[in-house]
């Protein structure tokens, strides 16, 4: 099978590093040569995914297309869908999730708990629904937000116009209540085309500048909490007729309950873990499920696993420095992209440490990591 990925980055590299052990062929489609993915797949396409020739030449010779981010504009997926290909998640999912005021109101339909929000077509529509709320809110554009970018916070109504015109520039907005949340909670589900579904642990997502810093995954993560989390995602995964990985975001309130704060039609970055702490990781299951065969085991290998994303500290060339420590240890991992330059704040590669007591994996972590440089 010749499984095509629209997207060249550390995504589709793990995709393919979990799964080559199948006899899987990869063809990416990515606008960076030598992109992380085009280093170790069989064939890549560079180009933009508006470039409609670029599409055509990808997708020509490919079984079944998937994708690794949803930063592609849906209609680019139905150009693929309607040469005769199947996408998996297919494009009606990628508009649906891509516009997170659809998203939200495709979820409150389906009883989903999520935090109350309204568009917003212009200043009124701020202070209308911030007299509603109270201060602050939570201005985001719609579309192409991640990692923070496409957030204002508004802490009071002299901040409008200026939230106004920092995030006019992107697109279309939303308003959304801001959330005192004790603990941010993350959670990956896969749905196979038969429709059986399997939800992994629920992780807690520790931030740092509006980027997942630290996952942390226990065995023995509260069970009523594991419950009602697993439940809301089967809903949503039933609800969208889902095919893959899908990734939910969650705020755990003060109360015990939990709000969701987003959907990502793909795998994530809250589920690197499962590479080394489950039976089958995230992305293995993911490429199982839109190829259509059996899925496998979410449960943990081991009671405790925390991962931390290796984050760029400066711009230049990258040089991966300190790393010894972290391979002479047993159940430490080590995972670089392949990214030949280093931003601040990048995502470069990521440590995974695995053990039996969560906050003695967790401190183990965070001394190999800050040994590393990159």
């Amino acid at each position: 099978m010749k499984i095509g990925i629209l997207g060249g980055g550390q995504l589709a590299r793990m995709m393919i590093e979990e799964t080559a052990k199948f006899g899987f062929t990869y063809k990416i489609l990515s606008d960076t040569p030598n992109s992380p993915a085009g280093q170790i797949c069989d064939a890549q396409i560079t180009g933009k995914f508006s470039d409609y020739d670029a599409l055509k030449k990808f997708a020509e010779d490919c079984d079944i297309i998937t994708l690794e981010n949803e930063f592609i504009d849906s209609k680019y997926v139905k150009f693929i869908e309607d040469s005769g290909i199947r996408v998996l998640p297919g494009s009606d999912i990628v508009a649906l999730i891509q516009d997170k005021l659809l998203q939200k109101r495709n979820l409150k339909e389906a009883g989903v708990p999520v935090p109350s929000f309204c568009e917003v077509n212009g200043k009124e529509d701020v202070e209308k629904f911030a007299a509603e709320y109270g201060y602050p809110v939570i201005l985001k554009s719609r579309t192409m937000g991640y990692d923070g970018k496409g957030n204002f916070r508004i802490e009071s109504a002299e901040q409008i116009d200026a939230a106004l015109n920092t995030l006019g520039a992107r697109g279309k907005l939303m308003c959304e209540e801001f959330i005192e949340f004790s603990r941010e909670l993350a959670v990956q589900g896969v749905r196979g085309r038969d429709g059986k579904i399997k939800v992994y642990p629920v992780v807690e997502s520790v931030q740092k500048d509006h980027i997942c810093n630290i996952v942390k995954a226990s065995a023995d993560f509260d069970g009523e909490m594991k419950k009602k989390v697993s439940s809301i995602v089967e809903n949503i995964l039933e609800e969208l007729n889902y095919t893959g990985v899908l990734a939910v975001e969650l705020f755990e309130v003060s109360n015990g309950s939990v709000l969701v704060n987003e959907l990502a039609p793909r795998v994530h970055n809250t589920g690197h873990y499962t590479i080394e702490g489950c039976y089958v990781s995230q992305f293995e299951n993911h490429i199982r499920a839109v190829a259509g065969i059996p899925l496998g085991s979410t449960e943990m290998k081991s009671p405790a696993a925390v991962m931390i994303n290796i984050l760029g500290e400066r711009d230049g060339k990258a040089k991966l420095e300190g790393f010894g420590d972290l391979l002479n240890e047993k159940n430490a991992y080590l995972h670089i992209y392949g990214k030949a330059e280093t931003r601040k704040g990048r995502k470069m590669g990521h440590i995974t440490v695995t053990g039996n007591d969560l906050p003695e994996v967790l401190k183990k972590a965070e001394e190999l990591h800050s040994k590393l440089r990159i």
